[in-house]
């Protein structure tokens, strides 16, 4: 559990346990009221230890150095930013993993109060109060801890409050106050995608949704195979045919009172386990299957969100929630099914499900909310990682102008993504001589993450849309601390800001 709070005063006048400071590859603290030189009032030593222990300031260094402050045994940490010349998107990076490497020094050694002198958020081209958003959520995220099946741990879990010395700006503590929610907003998102399969069912995160939209005045429609089946949804009921859980589809609605508001429509993808149904995967890649359903759960996460912080447009969260099971009910290999806008589809592979469910969730929110715009989160792909390894999300659309908001809105919020191109080429992947289309994509023409994207595609008509992949930054993103292990709440950073500050992206 973290508190967070703002003081005014310099870091040195804070009575802590603990103290953080950033310092340049000179050795130089970069936030003016926490000099070096009134460390070494108390410790003369400062600067040769310091060299001693080969701390240089450098992107990527840390030294713990117990010492005196105002008299008192005092742990003060010290972590390197570099140069600071290399752009502010890199270096904000920076700026996260090392903060994220001083409080596990924190949490390492048991302590429960430090103060944090934080940079100067010119460095970054950032108010004061933009870097201390950014700083709160990585902290948030940074804190996080999934242990909710280890009894001896949640008997002393690590408890922390952390003191942010900041400039003195009037909108300080609205920042901390959205950042606190963004930050909470992406660990409960985590939470319920390091829960496992037996704990987190379609039925479980639906009643989570539905908490969720009583505490925060959301309209809220969930149901069904029964429902499901009426409406002509055949994507979703052939991959949740296989399974003893009932699958549920979740409609969260978060309405503005602004007079002609645009609509967006967020759709995340719920698979709660994938087997591969009839096409079971094998045992190396079955492990981890819990997490299909991150894209899901970062949509009910943050409906909660703009619930509470209420932006001047309308939302609607779709989640179809399901397993992917092999049984005597699961669809098959040659099964041909009608989706909700009458196309057919060819079932080729049983372990390309993530797109039949969505396929009827973007049917779905054209049919009932005539969105302006749709964005569909999706563990859609193992390819996209080969492309794009672990640190990007994919970004595909016709729609050029949102792809370049959210790769800018990646780099700055460290969420980040990359484009790959929607070519018409690919639609030749997904032709068959007995439907519509088929889900699974031609060997021959490679792209799977594009061929994908290429299969929803058929199932918008109108609105503006943008696919995001997040299969390869959903869980288990290698060498960014602050992300850690397991689930990451992919997309939560780039869309809540992207959401949140609609108006200066919309053109």
């Amino acid at each position: 559990m973290i508190t967070i709070q703002l003081t005014k005063s310099p870091c040195w006048q804070q009575p802590s346990e603990a103290y953080i400071i950033f310092c340049d590859d000179k050795l130089a603290s970069v936030t003016p009221t926490a000099p070096l030189s009134t460390i070494e009032q108390e410790n003369s030593a400062l600067i040769e230890i310091l060299k001693r222990n080969r701390f240089e300031g450098k992107c990527g260094q840390s030294f713990a150095f117990t010492g005196t402050l105002n008299a008192k045994l005092a742990t003060i940490i010290f972590i390197g930013l570099g140069a600071l010349k290399r752009g502010h998107h890199h270096e904000l990076e920076s700026l996260r993993r090392g903060l994220c490497t001083a409080l596990q020094t924190l949490k390492k050694l048991r302590l429960k109060t430090a103060c944090i002198a934080l940079p100067e958020s010119t460095l970054y081209g950032l108010t004061s109060a933009q870097l201390l958003h950014h700083v709160v959520i990585a902290t948030h995220m940074s804190t996080y801890d999934f242990i909710d099946f280890k009894p001896e741990a949640l008997k002393d879990p690590w408890t922390v409050t952390l003191l942010m010395a900041t400039e003195n700006t009037a909108d300080a503590a609205t920042a901390l106050e959205t950042a606190n929610l963004i930050g909470q907003t992406i660990n409960k998102a985590r939470r319920w995608a390091d829960s496992p399969a037996n704990v987190m069912t379609p039925t479980v995160l639906s009643e989570e949704a539905k908490k969720i939209a009583i505490a925060h005045n959301l309209k809220h429609t969930i149901f069904g195979r029964e429902k499901a089946l009426e409406l002509g949804m055949g994507g979703f009921c052939a991959v949740d045919a296989g399974s003893d859980q009932d699958g549920k589809f979740v409609v969260l609605e978060y309405k503005t009172t602004v007079a002609n508001a645009p609509t967006i429509a967020l759709c995340g993808k719920g698979v709660h386990f994938d087997t591969g149904g009839i096409n079971i995967k094998p045992t190396s890649g079955i492990s981890g299957m819990k997490f299909d359903m991150s894209g899901a759960a970062s949509v009910i996460a943050m409906m909660g969100l703009f619930g509470q912080l209420k932006p001047a447009i309308n939302i609607i969260g779709l989640t179809p929630l399901v397993e992917n099971m092999p049984s005597g009910k699961a669809s098959r290999p040659d099964d041909i099914i009608t989706c909700m806008n009458g196309k057919t589809v060819e079932i080729r592979n049983t372990d390309a499900e993530g797109r039949l469910i969505l396929s009827d969730t973007l049917c779905y929110a054209e049919k009932f909310y005539s969105p302006d715009i749709i964005i569909d989160i999706a563990t859609l792909t193992g390819a996209v990682q080969h492309g794009l390894g672990h640190f990007y999300t994919a970004v595909l659309t016709k729609d050029d102008q949102l792809a370049s908001a959210l790769l800018a809105i990646g780099k700055a919020t460290g969420d980040r993504t990359w484009q790959l191109p929607l070519d018409d080429d690919f639609k030749e992947a997904i032709k068959t001589d007995v439907a519509d289309i088929h889900n699974n994509g031609s060997s021959a023409y490679y792209g799977g993450t594009i061929v994908g994207a290429c299969f929803l595609q058929n199932f918008v008509e109108k609105s503006r849309w943008v696919h995001l992949d997040i299969a390869g930054t959903a869980h288990d993103v290698p060498g960014i601390n602050y992300v850690g292990k397991g689930a990451t709440g992919a997309s939560i950073r780039l869309l809540t800001e992207f959401l949140l500050n609609y108006g200066q992206y919309k053109d």
